[in-house]
Parts: C-alpha cells; structure tokens; sequence
C-alpha cells in the first residue's frame, strides 16, 4: 500500500522548511524533498554568512510587488520572530532595520529549522530530484528518478536559478506551467554590472563607500543607491551595484560613481578644496590633489578620465578648465555598462510564476487546489537587506499554517 502524505514539499529552502515545519507541527503527515546532498544551502550563504533573516523598515519589492506587501502583513516581522522564537533562535535587529540571528551565523538559521523539523516528524529526503508532478483523483503523484511519492497537497518551494552552484533550479514553474499556471521567465535581479574595461582599469579589488546611478542614454537617472561598491576584473559589484542590476538592459546604459558627494555638498565645495590644495601642493604630481579623499588607483583613474595627461605635470601647472574637470569627474565617475552577469552568478532572480493565481492568505493556487507556491518559485524579488529571505519565510509560514 503506497503512503500517501498530507503535504509533499517540493525544496529544502528558506520557504520549503519553513512550511514543512508549520505543517507537521499541527500534526500532518509531512514529507521535504531536496535535490542537493543538504537543505539549507542558499540559506548558509545569505548575507556573506551572516543571513540577514529580514528588515523591519519600509519594504523593497519588485516584481508583484502588491503581493508581497499583501504576504508580509498577514506573517511580518514579529510573527516571524516568534516563530524563530519557538524554534529557539534568538535575533538581533541591527542598522537600517537588518534582522540577523543573535550569532550571526547562517548556520543557525539552519540548525533552527533541521530542529524544527526533526522535532516535527516531518520526513525530510535530500539527493531527491523531482522529474515530474502529475493531479489523479485527488492526489499528487511526485515522480522521481527512483520511485514515486502520493500526496494530498503540493507545495513548490523550489525558488530560482539563481545560485546554481547553490542548487538553483527552475524546476518550479515548469511543473506549475503543467499545471496550468502562467509564469514569468527568470532574470538575474542582484548580481554584478559588467562595465568597460578602461574605466575600471586598475581597480579590480577597490571598495569605496559612494553613491551611485545606473543612466540611461539620455542621461536620466534610472535607479540611485548608496553603499559600498567593489571593482572587479569585469565591472562593479558590492550591494548598492547590484541593486541597480535589476534595470539593466544593454541600452546605451552607464553608471555614475561618487565618492566625494559625502564629503562635499557641492560641486563648488570640493572645487574651492582643489584650489587650496593646488597652492599648497603645486610642486607635486596632480594626484595629490585627490590624495586623502579617494584611494589613490582612484585617485589616479578619475584624473585620467578627467584628461589630466599625467605626463610630468604638476599640480600648479593646471588650469582652471582642468580643475573643474577633476571636480566634475570625482562627482560622476562614469563606466560605462556592457550588462550583468548571468544568473549563475545571481544572489537572487527575478520571475516566476504569476502572484495573482494564488492566495496571498494561504499561498494556495486559485487554479488547482491543494497545489501551493512560495518564496522566489513566484514573481517577487526583493532589495537587498533581509527581503527576499523574509517573503520566503513568510509565504512558507503562511502555506504551512493553512495546510
């Protein structure tokens, strides 16, 4: 006689245990399916280990925005931390809202939710990939490559491509597509920005707090950010650039580096604080005038764009014009944008399937009951900063507490 399972749950992610553990705990039979070797493994990664579990200030989405607001109000911040609670982790709010567990490690996060599981009873089996999922008579046939699995309700929290090597994976709207569901093709939505090699010349390796705008052909300003940006071989990564990532399109696009503006209001500003320094240091080789406000490969790069020869010259011998190019390059240091890294190189992936064709109240289908979806398997992404993983906690909550 085949074992036929109240909830199968498709990924051992954020939302995947965090149902299984909800479900379970109310007494359902519970069975967690992971195609990797452990559960957990975007989730030990997150926040550069450190797993930024969510963020209490305003919040940052995009896709079906409308739907993750609409999740975050029925399970947010503080039902959340008392379900950390019950698990017996304890979290630390820090600066700009960020909610990191009191160790800061990720892997209590995920000792937290293997607990919680095993506590639970729910079955959990990794090494488990999924081929297929079919609706006969009420119940769901799982198919994989060894056997097959029969459950009442289906949950696909199989979240995104994004992070291959992590164990990404689109398999979620495809089985959701089979069911009938609309899905949006992923994107890369937080990764790298590839930019020209000249201007990032030199660089690869520097960080430097700034402010910084991904421009259109025209000029506008698309998306602003403020943070740490780090060069690399091939372009710019760091929080505030990978934020702008979403809105590239290969366009004609550029981006704008400031590293002073924190420094100086103004143009005018930095421009008298050229001159001074220009009498003081006259004698010296022009990146002096920079030496003290930027690093000085920095230094030496915004001077070159700024078309300062850097042949012998000194820093007296400047003209005017030439100064107030210095002062206009150090205020819009521009690279200019050749795309973004793929979704391999992803921290998360925009897509998915359809917000509108499930409930936000219990994340069930309104297609197919007893079929449910949650996490980055639907089309919300959010910012930086505790988002993404708090709308996978939240709809993985959410979908269990309803099963």
């Amino acid at each position: 006689m085949e074992t036929v399972y109240d909830l199968a749950v498709i990924g051992g992610g954020a939302s995947g245990m965090a149902a299984a553990v909800m479900a379970a705990g109310r007494g359902r039979h519970v069975i967690l399916l992971e195609k990797s070797a452990a559960v957990g493994r975007k989730i030990m990664a997150s926040g550069n280990g450190r797993c930024n579990l969510m963020n209490t200030g305003p919040l940052r989405y995009r896709g079906e925005s409308a739907f993750a607001q609409a999740v975050i109000s029925r399970c947010g911040p503080e039902r959340q931390k008392a379900f950390w609670h019950r698990l017996g982790l304890i979290v630390s709010e820090e600066t700009e809202g960020r909610v990191y567990p009191c160790t800061f490690q990720s892997s209590s996060v995920v000792d937290a939710l293997k607990m919680g599981l095993k506590q639970s009873g729910a079955e959990v089996r990794t090494g488990a990939e999924v081929l297929s999922c079919t609706l006969s008579d009420h119940q769901f046939r799982i198919r994989l490559s060894d056997g097959s699995i029969f459950s009442r309700r289906l949950l696909i929290a199989s979240g995104s491509p994004a992070g291959k090597n992590l164990g990404g994976t689109d398999i979620g709207p495809v089985i959701l597509r089979s069911f009938g569901h609309r899905t949006v093709p992923f994107e890369p939505s937080l990764t790298p920005v590839r930019t020209d090699r000249v201007s990032i010349s030199g660089l690869a390796g520097i960080r430097v707090r700034c402010s910084i705008a991904l421009m259109d052909a025209s000029g506008n300003a698309i998306a602003r950010e403020k943070g740490e940006a780090l060069f690399t071989e091939d372009g710019v990564s760091g929080i505030c650039a990978m934020q702008l990532s979403r809105f590239v399109d290969g366009s004609g696009q550029w981006i704008e580096i400031d590293p002073v503006g924190r420094l100086f209001p103004e143009e005018d500003a930095l421009y008298r604080e050229l001159q001074s320094r220009q009498d003081a240091f006259s004698a010296l080789d022009p990146t002096a005038l920079l030496n003290g406000l930027m690093l000085p490969r920095l230094s030496y790069a915004v001077l070159k764009q700024a078309g300062i020869p850097l042949r012998g010259e000194r820093a007296g011998d400047l003209d005017d014009a030439q100064i107030r190019s210095i002062v206009r390059t150090a205020f819009h240091y521009r690279l200019k944008v050749m795309g973004k890294r793929g979704i391999s190189d992803a921290q998360v992936a925009a897509g998915g399937a359809l917000c509108s064709e499930f409930s936000p109240e219990s994340m069930e289908s309104r297609i197919v009951p007893g079929l449910y979806a949650a996490g980055e398997t639907l089309n919300v992404d959010g910012d930086c900063g505790g988002f993404n993983l708090m709308f996978a906690f939240a709809s993985g909550i959410l979908a269990g507490e309803h099963i």
